[in-house]
């Protein structure tokens, strides 16, 4: 395991300090042949429906449905409504001159109870939406699970959702299930998205579906169902060793027919030290451990990070011999949702052990405000509520220290996908005019897209794709429909029209390989 050094990068091209150049300077044949360019999507989050055709009920409905657990009290009830309107949303895709759209398919729609039974109905609209893709040369990219557990599925007493080892057979029945119904099209398979937020966000803070917890900050105890100490470590437990049945049956009954490739989405910033202190530098480390390691560590060694066996102790499951077998190389392609950076300053004050959970257990505090007082990059989210900050250079940070730690030539064989990127708007309850001049919108993306090609062409890093996050204006979670990070405009308290922002109209440039790019034609356009 490499040990943590400084960015070698850290006062050259990707200084926090550094201006993006003019966004005309790169377009897509900047990128090498074959790099895919697309947007992203999860069913819970844009389809709507949930009642319709079949389709039981998620966690998501369930935990939305509760006043007090979204900030603006929205549900997905109806959110986009894409069930209804998805030849609409692949004609706004088709307009930006995409080559992949990544999906998720909703559990519960396909599988409404515990009998095994097919919803066909909910088959025929997964079918519909790849089918209509292809029509388009457009590739789909699907993502299995992506947070929308069916509810029966959590209340079973036996299964208990993700926090029993009995979810495996469950998971595996339900990938399965998308392998015969769609296998034959679909060549990307994404097995779970951001083991970290299921097991955090769902059982650590109890902020996201199901809302289990009992541990908020480490030091105030909140008396909720739940334990926040060990829940998290045993749902990412769990969580991982479905992916890697998954993977395991996928490879050895479908993959040399179908020709298709398997990989997993996994979620980080980027931890600055908060100062050269040797300590704050390791605290850094930690964060880094427990945020990404945590699930790229028994992918690639078999086991979690020293960091976190010596802190969580026995709250970390261990790995049988053939839990780490299935596990190692349980990868075709990697998937990284990056959205900012943040600085790390070494905590080691002692806690109650009744008080300890992941968060104190990392021993690290972390902001958005260095040493110096200056925020880590450009606000690019509401005060209330906002967490990303424009910082382009974590992520070429983030990628040479996964090569450093896991080795260069491991991402030759396994490539590397941003399968995530975006940021919402800065105020909320702009005005729709104002919310479609996003040009905050276009700095971010592009500088992105900057250090993107930078950590291709300079640091060997083999990326074979960028998703933006996201298509439309969305139900982002907790945060509901107050927190826009669409590309384009959805009308959600009138009609659900789709209006083009200006970041839709600069992506279809960019991805017409426009050399013209101005800010007057975007506006014009």
């Amino acid at each position: 395991m490499a040990p943590f050094r400084p960015c070698r990068f850290m006062h050259s091209c990707c200084s926090p300090a550094e201006k993006p150049q003019k966004f005309n300077k790169i377009h897509r044949d900047s990128f090498p042949e074959n790099f895919a360019f697309g947007v992203s999507t999860s069913a819970y989050q844009v389809e709507g429906a949930v009642s319709t055709d079949g389709r039981s009920m998620s966690i998501w409905d369930s935990f939305s449905h509760v006043r007090g657990n979204i900030y603006d009290n929205s549900t997905g009830d109806v959110t986009c409504d894409h069930y209804h309107r998805y030849k609409e949303d692949i004609q706004l895709m088709v307009a930006l001159g995409i080559d992949a759209y990544r999906l998720s398919i909703s559990w519960s729609r396909i599988l409404p109870d515990n009998t095994g039974r097919v919803n066909q109905a909910g088959a025929a609209f997964y079918n519909s939406i790849i089918n209509e893709l292809l029509h388009h040369g457009i590739e789909p990219y699907v993502t299995l699970y992506h947070w929308d557990m069916p509810q029966y599925l959590e209340n079973d007493p036996q299964v208990k959702g993700w926090r029993t080892r009995k979810i495996i057979t469950h998971y595996v029945y339900f990938a399965t299930t998308c392998f015969r119904l769609f296998g034959d099209r679909v060549k990307n398979w994404i097995t779970v998205n951001e083991i970290l937020n299921i097991a955090v966000s769902g059982y650590g803070t109890g902020t996201r579906a199901p809302g289990r917890c009992s541990v908020i900050s480490g030091t105030q105890k909140r008396v909720y169902i739940g334990d926040s100490a060990t829940e998290p470590y045993l749902v990412a437990h769990n969580v991982l060793l479905s992916h890697a049945a998954a993977v395991k049956l996928y490879r050895e009954q479908f993959q040399s027919e179908q020709k298709g490739r398997i990989g997993i989405a996994l979620n980080s910033k980027w931890y600055e030290p908060y100062t050269e202190d040797k300590h704050n530098v390791s605290a850094a480390q930690r964060c880094l451990e427990f945020e990404l390691a945590w699930f790229l560590d028994p992918i690639f060694f078999g086991d979690y990070p020293v960091s976190m066996r010596i802190t969580a102790g026995s709250r970390l499951p261990s790995f049988t011999e053939d839990d780490t077998k299935e596990l190692v190389k349980s990868v075709d392609f990697l998937g990284i949702n990056y959205y900012t950076a943040n600085y790390a300053q070494n905590s080691d004050e002692e806690l109650d052990p009744s008080l300890r959970w992941y968060s104190t257990d990392r021993q690290a505090s972390v902001s958005s405000r260095g040493a110096d007082g200056e925020l880590i990059g450009e606000a690019m989210g509401p005060s209330d509520g906002g967490w990303i900050y424009d910082c382009p250079w974590g992520l070429r940070r983030l990628l040479a220290w996964m090569q450093a730690r896991y080795g260069k030539e491991e991402f030759q064989d396994c490539p590397i996908l941003i399968t995530e990127n975006g940021c919402s708007d800065p105020e909320l309850n702009l005005s729709v005019k104002k919310a479609k001049q996003d040009e905050w919108r276009i700095r971010y993306l592009h500088g992105i897209l900057q250090h993107l090609l930078d950590t291709i062409r300079n640091d060997g890093c083999n990326i074979q794709g960028y998703f933006i996050w996201s298509l439309l204006d969305n139900f982002e979670w907790d945060k509901g429909q107050a927190f826009r990070f669409g590309i384009y405009y959805v009308h959600h308290q009138w009609n659900l029209n789709r209006d083009p922002k200006l970041s839709a109209r600069w992506y279809g440039y960019f991805l017409t390989r426009s050399n013209n790019l101005n800010r007057k034609s975007l506006l014009q356009d």
